[in-house]
């Protein structure tokens, strides 16, 4: 885009209320005053998990969102395939396994829920690698060092497969899958969406762009070549930040936005640049010395107001 197309330029914001550790009245209500457009999150306290809502309920939360002026940014019926696997499942009979068969119903129920409230967009993960979510972490080292780890045929195979039947239920239910990145999932790395997406092909895949968990996975320009890998498929963005202190050993901190290695100046300049209609969507994982998850929310958002208005004044 030319600088008289970018003049007008705005961002969108999101939160990922899950973070705040608060009813949904008291999250909503803070997000509304911390000056967000959207929400969403994965499961609210003292409520039943989202596949398992009854319509009447998800109307009354829908309700309470827009009394907040807010809005849903997607719909996500926990956290889908995140924590399964790949080396436990057969690409022949995925449906067979129990958690894969168990998720895969959840997320047909978002997508059921999505389309009833006119959001358009569910959330899933990737799959877990080898070793994940056990103290040692084995094929960490390997992924540190090959900046994401190689996804083998007979892996890719099953991604493949999987996220095909998920885009078969998206096209018949009128929604897109926007997959979240995680250190420990098979698309932890700009490179790695990329390829299981261009073997789907299909419109209906997105992603939940999350830059510094790519930079936490070795993916070192994740600001500029990870733009442009997931420049045709971004839904939205994770915004955190982190420190890589050793990325071998695992070693990381979050920070408050804009004191880690992340470049979200570059990676906001880019959004504007190609007029992106990705959402922002904030996190946090860092505590600031209160502890309070609210301040830490209200830090980033301080620090991403900043940052976007510096790339929309330019």
């Amino acid at each position: 885009m030319t600088a008289s197309e970018t003049a007008g330029y705005k961002f969108r914001t999101a939160m990922f209320i899950n973070e705040l550790q608060m009813p949904l009245e008291e999250a909503l209500a803070t997000a509304k005053d911390i000056g967000v457009e959207y929400v969403w999150f994965t499961a609210l306290p003292g409520r039943p998990p989202v596949a398992e809502m009854s319509d009447a309920e998800l109307d009354g939360i829908a309700r309470q969102v827009d009394d907040n002026g807010l809005r849903l940014m997607m719909i996500s019926a926990a956290s889908p395939f995140k924590f399964i696997h790949l080396t436990d499942l057969e690409a022949d009979s995925l449906a067979e396994h129990e958690e894969f068969r168990k998720d895969f119903d959840a997320l047909v129920r978002s997508m059921e829920i999505a389309a009833r409230l006119g959001v358009g967009v569910v959330s899933a993960y990737s799959f877990a690698w080898p070793g994940e979510y056990t103290a040692d972490k084995p094929t960490w080292p390997m992924r540190w060092l090959t900046r994401g780890g190689h996804i083998a045929d007979v892996d890719m195979e099953k991604l493949v497969k999987a996220f095909s039947m998920m885009v078969e239920q998206a096209e018949r239910h009128g929604v897109d899958v926007s997959v979240s990145m995680m250190p420990w999932n098979y698309t932890n790395t700009t490179g790695n969406f990329r390829r299981v997406a261009e073997s789907v092909k299909s419109p209906r895949l997105r992603v939940m762009w999350g830059p510094a968990d790519n930079y936490n996975c070795g993916e070192a320009d994740v600001a500029q070549a990870g733009f442009n890998n997931v420049r045709p498929y971004v839904h939205s963005l994770h915004v955190k930040d982190l420190r890589v202190n050793d990325g071998l050993r695992r070693d990381f901190d979050y920070q408050a936005l804009g004191d880690g290695d992340v470049d979200y100046l570059t990676v906001l300049r880019n959004l504007r640049d190609h007029g992106s209609e990705a959402i922002l969507s904030l996190a946090t994982h860092f505590r600031p010395a209160s502890g309070s998850a609210e301040e830490a929310m209200r830090i980033n958002y301080a620090r991403l107001t900043e940052l976007m208005g510096r790339v929309e004044s330019e």
